[in-house]
């Protein structure tokens, strides 16, 4: 059975008139050229008068198309979208047959980045006036994209210093070795002084590297520092420590579109929590909104910000805990009817401190209250006079105690007797000691708890049980005899005394606090991975963009945009087919 075999190449045929006939009505460039075609490109900042002299340049909107189907497709270089540009049916389509060359290419998107990032907020938006986006929700993570920049121009401090002692051994060792090549015959495989030059020419410019490096780290005070991209910094990747961007998405949880996303220079997630959220909220145009997100962004203050917006934080919580509690020293202050509506930060929490919950609080997930606190200890310090702590008692060897040698006698007894119905004590030395009053544990009454002494007892005893001027013991409503210790102690050497007495403990107020506890719903983090994971495996693994092409954070973000509108697109093309992708563009 012979096989299915192609047309001959010398076969005369007669190819369609027209290049509209190549392109089906279902071919998703279509609904490219007519997204692109309905953008007002003047406010998002691009070029809209051509030039009057010299020779014409290409109009943006084609190069957007030309951009927008290579994202599509995979093809982030320039080159390649030059080279496509030249064979590809699709885009001589699209572009009426133009192959712009590829440096104008990576110019447009060097020199239009704001601008491009602006194309990706439109097509957002137009998802969310078509009730694409869940304007209820969004899921908010980062990730760490590989910057344009080598492990070899980056810079850590700790170990530069190290790299130029290193250059230093290298260049004595090849000086010796080319002294010794000049005195003696050189043998067969042997470095040549010409090889040895080179090396140390290589070593003198490796070590002026180092040093402008280290002269860097020290006048800016950095850690370290990426010579090639200034704006990426060192992070931790699956890789290891590499040069990168954190680039944080905010993906809506209904159809998985990326709503908004941001580049930074933060190595972690900590404190992008509230920008976040407040971005998706630019874009979706709401007031208020709940963003979900890992631990990573467990941040109090961020989360505090949040919930002061009016949003709403549904984060992880630490282990073995229900809820995020917010303590605030009881402040007294005045507050208006102005001050619990307003939107500034401070005021808001000036008046949680006071002890008046705002108006953007009172919610169902929120508790207040006011709750007495116990306040360090203070001391007298009676040298000169001053309040001090007891962290600061502790420095001047205020706690210090030493060793007393005691030599008493055997008591008669090793126990207080109380006899009820005389409403005395007999001591261990079998004195008598009469009631003083009821007890004060903890500076409050207790009729429950009676005390008893006798000072003029304690001074002439010589085998008191105790080492201050008298002895006070307490004995509860029902309790008649208690047991002393301090015989034994003696004999094993145990009785200890401070040897600084300089200082003497004060009474300290006591201080309120006002405890807010929030509550998120733990059971919407369920669905977190499943969401915002799958945009960033797409666009890493699909569209081999975990490493950037260009430099710094705005032209990063350019790209990124570009990656994202493709994967958008994508998603927004798989949900509604071509058809009513082009009523809604049309819409």
């Amino acid at each position: 059975m012979p096989y299915i075999k192609g047309a001959d190449r010398n076969q005369i045929t007669l190819m369609p008139d027209c290049m509209e006939d190549y392109i089906s009505a279902e071919n998703p460039v279509r609904v490219i050229d007519a997204f692109v075609e309905q953008l007002n490109i003047a406010p998002l900042g691009f070029k809209t008068e051509p030039a009057v002299e010299g020779r014409p340049g290409y109009d943006p909107r084609d190069m957007i198309k030309l951009y927008i189907y290579g994202y599509l497709n995979k093809i982030r270089s320039s080159r390649r979208l030059q080279t496509e540009a030249g064979r590809n049916v699709e885009l001589m389509w699209l572009l009426g047959k133009l192959v712009p060359d590829f440096r104008c290419i990576a110019d447009f998107r060097k020199d239009n980045a704001n601008a491009i990032k602006g194309v990706f907020r439109e097509f957002v938006k137009l998802c969310n006036k078509a009730d694409l986006l869940s304007k209820e929700a969004v899921v908010i993570d980062g990730s760490k994209f590989r910057a344009v920049n080598s492990d070899n121009n980056c810079y850590v401090k700790s170990n530069v210093e190290k790299l130029i002692a290193q250059a230093d051994d290298k260049i004595a060792k090849y000086m010796a070795e080319l002294d010794a090549a000049d005195k003696t015959e050189r043998r067969s495989g042997e470095l040549t002084s010409e090889n040895i030059g080179e090396v140390l020419n290589y070593l003198a410019k490796r070590k002026i590297q180092l040093e402008n490096a280290l002269s860097e780290l020290n006048e800016n005070g950095l850690n370290h520092v990426c010579t090639t991209d200034r704006e990426s910094r060192l992070m931790k990747t699956r890789d290891g420590c590499k040069p990168s961007f954190n680039v944080q998405t905010a993906v809506e949880p209904n159809n998985h579109i990326i709503v908004n996303f941001d580049v930074t220079s933060d190595c972690a997630d900590w404190g992008l929590l509230e920008s976040g959220i407040s971005g998706a909220k630019d874009v979706l145009g709401v007031e208020t909104l709940e963003g979900i997100a890992d631990k990573g962004y467990g941040n109090d203050e961020e989360i505090l910000k949040c919930l002061l917006n009016g949003d709403t934080p549904t984060i992880y919580l630490n282990k073995n805990q229900n809820c995020r509690t917010f303590k605030f020293a009881k402040m007294d202050d005045e507050i208006t009817s102005e001050m619990l509506v307003s939107n500034d930060y401070e005021t808001l929490k000036k008046c949680i401190a006071t002890g008046v919950l705002p108006d953007i609080l009172k919610r169902s997930d929120v508790t207040f209250e006011i709750v007495p606190t116990a306040t360090p200890q203070q001391f007298l310090d009676k040298e000169t006079g001053e309040i001090v702590s007891y962290e600061q008692v502790k420095a001047k060897g205020g706690t210090e105690r030493e060793k007393l040698k005691l030599r008493l006698e055997t008591p008669v007894q090793s126990y207080f007797e109380r006899n009820l119905t005389s409403d005395t004590v007999i001591c261990p030395m079998g004195q008598t000691l009469f009631y003083a009053g009821i007890g004060w544990p903890n500076g409050k009454a207790n009729s429950g708890k009676r005390r008893y002494h006798r000072a003029s007892v304690c001074a002439k005893c010589r085998n008191k049980c105790t080492v201050g001027k008298q002895r006070i013991v307490s004995f509860k409503a029902d309790e008649t005899r208690k047991y002393t210790d301090f015989y034994d102690k003696c004999g094993t050497g145990r009785i200890t005394r401070r040897k600084e007495r300089r200082f003497i403990p004060i009474d300290v107020p006591k201080h309120e606090v006002v405890v807010m506890k929030y509550y998120p719903n733990q059971r919407k983090l369920r669905i977190r991975n499943q969401i915002v994971e799958h945009p960033y495996g797409t666009v890493k693994r699909w569209n081999d963009g975990y490493y950037l092409l260009v430099k710094g954070r705005v032209k990063a973000a350019a790209e990124l945009a570009l990656s994202f509108l493709g994967y958008n697109f994508k998603r927004v093309l798989n949900l509604l087919g071509t058809k009513k992708m082009l009523e809604m563009i049309t819409a």
